[in-house]
């Protein structure tokens, strides 16, 4: 029989003891939604294409963020695949009041991936600087902002300081007058990254959210051009027409659309018409399922085998994320559409009472557990380390 510990020994393990026991990250690994989940990852992809080469598209959400984003999503993803060699980065393309695109090559093994990440926040910049005069700790957008002297609790300040004056805001001037403009913008650089877009390349985008509404209002938005009647709304509807063809898996992160959708939509009227209406990735999704089920779909012009194969969406929550939803199945899966629901873990729960909101809206892509299904997708690819 083992002695027990002597009681001072016992008294200084007990600290670490309660520390172990107070902290938690409940979904990790990751614990899927719906039995039985299964879908491919970059790897995979790479593997399937007829050249061996994918584009990924990467969308970035709410929050001040820069090319230094870029290159860490790159990174962590790339790591997943082993692709252990320099990047290979190119120029960004952007000139003033342009949404910057960041183009960067992975070699892997007998293929490539392209990946070409979308930031658009320096578009709300300058209105965001106008709440720096409110911020305890200045971030790099507020360097030189007079002090702000009143005293606030630590944790108040970190989230007055981020979530209330940083990430908030952007979705307040998405949702008002500046929207329009924005997404112009986005349009503009849906037609710039895709400009030389193989018809036969698979495409992976990756958005996170309020990148994800940006993008999804913008391409359905484009689909809507087909009409118009001009050369320019002909090229910018067949673009995002195209974009939905080649979109083989689409990865959302800390999904805003279930709430952010709600501005879109009218008060129900008073003889009880329903007041959920299609959000703009429904129509999207149900445009990309008409490349699978419609009475064209084999001969649709541009259709690639991509689209004849169908969409995998795969979509990561963290349930501790206040600002976060799952998508639900009945709303967004279609024909030739698969929606999976992704729980993970971005940060420590402590006391099985609270999680860090800034951490656990934030951390999406830092999480090696979505870096890795991202990569090498469930059940892990064998071409993955």
């Amino acid at each position: 029989m083992k002695k027990p510990l002597p009681l001072p020994k016992l008294l200084l393990g007990l600290p670490l003891m309660l520390s172990l026991a107070a902290c938690s990250m409940p979904y990790r690994p990751a614990q899927f939604m719906e039995a039985g989940t299964t879908f491919p990852g970059l790897a995979q992809f790479v593997q399937q294409a007829p050249a061996h080469r994918i584009d990924v598209l990467l969308v970035h959400g709410m929050c001040t963020h820069d090319a230094s984003w870029a290159s860490g999503t790159v990174r962590q993803l790339a790591d997943a695949l082993a692709a252990n060699v320099p990047l290979s980065a190119e120029a960004s393309k952007a000139t003033p009041d342009q949404i910057e695109i960041i183009p960067a090559t992975v070699p892997t093994g007998d293929g490539a991936i392209r990946f070409q990440s979308l930031i658009w926040s320096p578009l709300t910049t300058p209105l965001k600087q106008q709440l720096c005069y409110d911020q305890t700790g200045k971030s790099a957008i507020c360097q030189g902002a007079p002090p702000y002297t009143p005293a606030r609790a630590g944790i108040n300040a970190r989230v007055k300081d981020l979530l209330m004056d940083d990430c908030l805001p952007d979705a307040l001037i998405y949702q008002g007058v500046a929207r329009d403009a924005m997404q112009l913008r986005m349009r503009d650089a849906v037609l710039r990254a895709t400009a030389d877009a193989e018809p036969g390349t698979p495409l992976v985008v990756i958005s996170e959210s309020l990148g994800s509404k940006i993008l999804f209002d913008t391409l359905s938005r484009m689909l809507d051009e087909r009409g118009a009647g001009s050369s320019e709304a002909a090229r910018a509807a067949a673009a995002a027409q195209q974009t939905l063809d080649r979109m083989a898996y689409l990865v959302m992160a800390a999904n805003q659309i279930p709430i952010l959708g709600l501005a879109d939509q009218a008060l129900p009227s008073a003889i009880g018409r329903r007041a959920v209406q299609q959000d703009s990735l429904q129509r999207v999704l149900e445009r990309r399922s008409a490349a699978v089920t419609g009475p064209d779909s084999a001969a649709a012009p541009g259709a690639t085998r991509a689209a004849l194969s169908g969409l995998t969406l795969v979509a990561f929550t963290d349930p501790n994320d206040l600002l976060s939803y799952t998508l639900q199945k009945e709303r967004y899966e279609r024909p030739g559409v698969t929606v999976h629901n992704v729980l993970v873990s971005n940060a420590h729960t402590w006391f099985g009472a609270l999680e860090n909101p800034l951490d656990a809206h934030m951390r999406y892509l830092d999480n090696p557990d979505i870096g890795r299904l991202i990569s090498c997708g469930e059940p892990k690819s064998q071409l993955c380390r």
